[in-house]
C-alpha cells in the first residue's frame, strides 16, 4: 500500500530543505489548552507532500538556470515532535517502544558512556530560557504562526544550526551519510556504488519492514533522536598527524599530505566524497579487504536482495558553530564551540540509533568476523564517535591497517574527539496522529 505523502511529516521525508535551522525546546503546562491550540497549528506543519514541492522547485528553477550555486530562495518549513514526557501530558503512553519511554538520559548516561559532567543543564531539565528564544517567539513564532501554542507551554531553550560551505560536516567529510533512498518514496538511484533502497518500515511506522508493536494512532509517525555532539577540530588534526606522522612520512622527512588523508578517510571509514573504503579502494589500500574503521557506516552492498537494513536510519541534522579558523588549526585548540546537531528517524530506537551507537560504535569486537582477516586482532572502538568508560585505557584503541602493508594491523590510541553534550529522543507524529493527540 502506497505511503500517504500528505500524512507524513517533512523532514522523516524528504526532507526539510534548509540553510539554517532551529530546534526550539518547550514544555507542555496546560494540556488541554495545547490541544486546542495544536488542533490550529498543525495546518503550519510542513508535509512530506509540501517538502518535496519545494525541493521539486528548487531543482527546477537550478536546472533553468534561474538559481546559480549559491542562491537560495525563501521558504520556511516546520515539523513537530514530542517526547515520551510530551506524550505522556496528552494522555499517550503506548508508543510501543521501552527506548523512548526511558528516554536519552537515561539510556546514554544512566545506562551508557555519555558522561553526565559534559550534558548541558537543559537536556538535564534545567529551564534555559534565554533571551534569545523569547526574541524568537515574539518577532518569527508568534505573528507568523498565529495559532502557535503560546500560553500552553513554557519555551526553554533553543539550539541552532547552520548548513556549512560545501555542505560538508565541521570535519571536512561531505555530510550526506546515512541518507538512504527509501523503497516507494524514492526514485532507484542509478549511481554504481549507491545502495539499494531501505524499507519503508525502518524509518516509518505502520509500514512495510516495520515489525514492532506500535499503537495505532502512532502509523506513518517516525522516533525522532536528537544529540548535540561537540566537535573537536583541531585538536582532531594534531592528533591525527602526531599519530600517523611515521607512516607519512617520506625518505626526506617530508609529510606526505595525500598519505595523511588517506590514513584519516580509513578513521572516517570513508572519502571525504562519501564512498565508503571498501567500495572504492584508494591506490594505496594493496587489499581486496579494507577495513572499514568508521562502524556505523559498515557498508556491504554485494547482493541487494539480502540486504540487511534492521538497523539502518535516516540522518536529517545539522553543523552549528563557526568554520574552524587557521589560528585554531596552527594551536591545534579550539577556541570556538562547534559541532552537529545530530538528527535521525526510525521506527524501533532500539534498532536504529541506539544499536548504531552502542552495540556498534561501543564495541571493539565490531564488524563482527574481521579479526578472521588479522590474526585474531579486534577491530576496536569507532575512532570518531565510539565511547570508552573514564579510565578505561584497555578499551580505548583501534586497529587501523598499516600504509605500507594493509596486511598488517597498528593499534592506536584514541582521543576523544566528539563530546555528547545532550540529546532527547522525540516521538515526530503523522498528521492524523496529531489529530488523535488533540482528542
Amino acid at each position: 500500500m502506497a505511503l500517504d505523502q500528505k500524512n507524513i511529516q517533512g523532514d522523516i521525508w524528504p526532507r526539510l530543505p534548509k540553510k539554517s535551522e532551529i530546534f526550539l525546546f518547550c514544555e507542555i503546562t496546560n494540556s488541554a489548552k495545547f490541544k486546542e491550540k495544536l488542533s490550529g497549528f498543525s495546518k503550519h506543519l510542513t508535509s512530506a507532500h509540501d517538502a518535496q514541492q519545494i525541493l521539486s522547485e528548487i531543482s527546477r528553477r537550478k536546472t533553468n538556470g534561474e538559481l546559480g550555486p549559491d542562491d537560495i530562495i525563501d521558504a520556511m518549513a516546520v515539523n513537530l515532535a514530542c517526547s515520551a514526557k510530551g506524550l505522556k501530558k496528552l494522555e499517550k503512553e503506548d508508543q510501543g517502544d521501552d527506548v523512548f519511554r526511558k528516554g536519552m538520559y537515561n539510556d546514554m548516561v544512566v545506562e551508557g558512556l555519555d558522561r553526565e559532567a559534559e550534558w548541558h543543564g537543559e537536556f538535564k531539565g534545567r529551564v534555559v530560557t534565554e533571551e534569545a528564544v523569547q526574541d524568537f517567539v515574539i518577532k518569527v513564532l508568534n505573528p507568523t504562526f498565529k495559532n502557535a501554542p503560546d500560553r500552553s507551554v513554557k519555551y526553554m531553550f533553543a539550539q541552532t544550526g547552520v548548513v556549512l560551505q560545501h555542505e560538508c560536516e565541521h570535519f571536512g567529510w561531505a555530510d550526506v551519510v546515512s541518507q538512504p533512498l527509501i523503497k516507494g518514496l524514492d526514485k532507484p538511484s542509478s549511481e554504481k556504488l549507491a545502495p539499494p533502497p531501505v524499507k519503508p518500515g525502518i524509518m516509518i511506522v505502520g509500514a512495510e519492514a516495520d515489525t514492532a508493536n506500535h499503537p495505532a494512532w502512532a502509523k506513518d509517525g517516525s522516533f525522532m533522536v536528537f544529540r548535540r555532539s561537540k566537535q573537536l577540530v583541531p585538536e582532531s588534526i594534531q592528533w591525527v598527524t602526531e599519530t600517523f606522522k611515521p607512516q607519512a612520512t617520506n625518505e626526506k622527512g617530508e609529510l606526505m599530505m595525500g598519505a595523511l588523508s588517506c590514513l584519516s578517510s580509513r578513521l572516517m571509514g570513508r572519502w571525504r566524497d562519501v564512498v565508503s573504503l571498501e567500495q572504492k579502494p584508494h591506490a594505496y589500500d594493496v587489499m581486496n579487504d579494507v577495513a572499514t574503521l568508521m562502524k556505523s557506516n559498515d557498508f556491504d552492498f554485494k547482493d541487494n536482495d539480502d540486504l540487511d537494513d534492521t538497523h539502518a536510519i535516516v540522518r536529517r541534522g545539522i553543523p552549528y558553530g563557526p568554520q574552524t579558523q587557521r589560528t585554531e588549526t596552527l594551536s591545534g585548540i579550539s577556541m570556538h564551540d562547534r559541532g552537529l546537531l545530530f538528527v535521525s528517524y526510525q521506527s524501533n530506537l532500539r534498532h536504529g540509533f541506539r544499536y548504531m551507537q552502542k552495540e556498534w560504535s561501543n564495541k571493539f569486537s565490531h564488524p563482527a568476523g574481521k579479526d578472521k582477516n588479522y590474526g585474531g586482532a579486534q577491530p576496536g572502538l569507532d575512532p570518531i564517535i565510539g565511547q570508552w568508560a573514564e579510565g578505561d585505557e584497555e578499551n580505548n584503541y583501534a586497529n587501523v591497517p598499516r600504509l605500507d602493508d594493509p596486511r598488517k594491523l597498528e593499534k592506536i590510541k584514541l582521543e576523544r574527539i566528539v563530546i555528547a553534550e545532550g540529546g532527547e529522543c522525540f516521538f515526530t507524529s503523522s498528521f492524523s496522529g496529531i489529530k488523535d493527540l488533540c482528542k
